[in-house]
């Protein structure tokens, strides 16, 4: 099967799942790719869109161990059409949960051929300067593994006729104790709303456009707390600064954070 096009579909608020597909398209030397960037709140609106592309790839980060919430409408409005696919879950290197046996199941109900899956590392949304969970990850090798797998991925899929003949195994992910007693947005638990310094912040409307949630208010610049769900992309994407992390409690959730630094975790691919 020769493949001349691609359609990626990601949800990426930091930009490291974004990171990670684009070095996977690289590797499979496809220059013509259609983005379907579900990061944006009007895109995932719009159920069941047009997928032309040869191959798609579905790539999402992994919150609480999941699929991010916001996104199973979504996903599960696909339409493969017995289009091949790859799998892609990002993790901040705690756990890599059940998302991609989530995201297996989702692609073949919604009538794809899953070919391929991976899951990354990504610098965790919790991380700051101060404590820095696997601070700028994907980094240069983890983004070299990414486009081998896509150079994998083209040589394999030249030896295909019907990709819905292939099969592929992705071994069951585990639920840690703690996923499972938490409740869901748990990430609300652990850190307080990111507050704007009016004292910094210039007002460039940054934080308001990027919010994958869309509820920055634009004039005072607040954020619904019963909405937010932590992604910090408004802390890390302002160009001043103006927003912190703060941990609650801090030194119980700064301790956790270091000892899940401690092993740097490495991608795992299922080709």
């Amino acid at each position: 099967m020769k493949l001349n096009s691609a359609t990626s579909i990601y949800f990426s608020p930091t930009g490291t799942t974004k990171k990670v597909i684009s070095s996977i398209l690289k590797g499979m030397c496809i220059s013509s790719n259609t983005t379907i960037d579900m990061t944006k709140p009007s895109i995932r609106n719009d159920l069941s869109p047009a997928i032309e592309g040869d191959i798609v790839i579905i790539g999402v980060p992994v919150y609480e161990e999941k699929i991010p919430e916001m996104l199973h409408e979504f996903l599960v409005s696909l339409e493969g059409n017995g289009k091949p696919v790859v799998l892609i879950a990002v993790y901040g290197n705690f756990g890599e949960g059940i998302a991609l046996n989530e995201l297996n199941d989702i692609a073949k109900n919604s009538g794809f051929s899953v070919v391929a899956a991976a899951s990354f590392i990504g610098e965790h949304s919790f991380s700051t300067r101060e404590v820095p969970v696997q601070e700028g990850r994907p980094d240069y090798y983890d983004l070299s593994i990414a486009e081998s797998f896509g150079r994998s991925i083209l040589e394999k899929m030249k030896k295909v006729e019907n990709p819905n003949n292939m099969i592929l195994k992705i071994p069951e992910g585990k639920l840690p104790l703690m996923a499972k007693i938490l409740p869901k947005n748990s990430a609300r638990i652990f850190t307080k709303t990111p507050v704007a310094d009016m004292n910094i912040c210039n007002h460039c409307g940054v934080c308001v456009k990027l919010c994958p949630m869309n509820i920055i208010e634009k004039d005072t610049l607040k954020i619904d707390n019963n909405k937010c769900i932590r992604c910090f992309c408004c802390v890390k994407r302002c160009p001043k600064s103006a927003r912190k992390i703060i941990y609650r409690p801090k030194f119980i959730v700064s301790k956790m954070l270091a000892e899940k630094n401690k092993i740097k975790k490495t991608p795992r691919i299922f080709i």
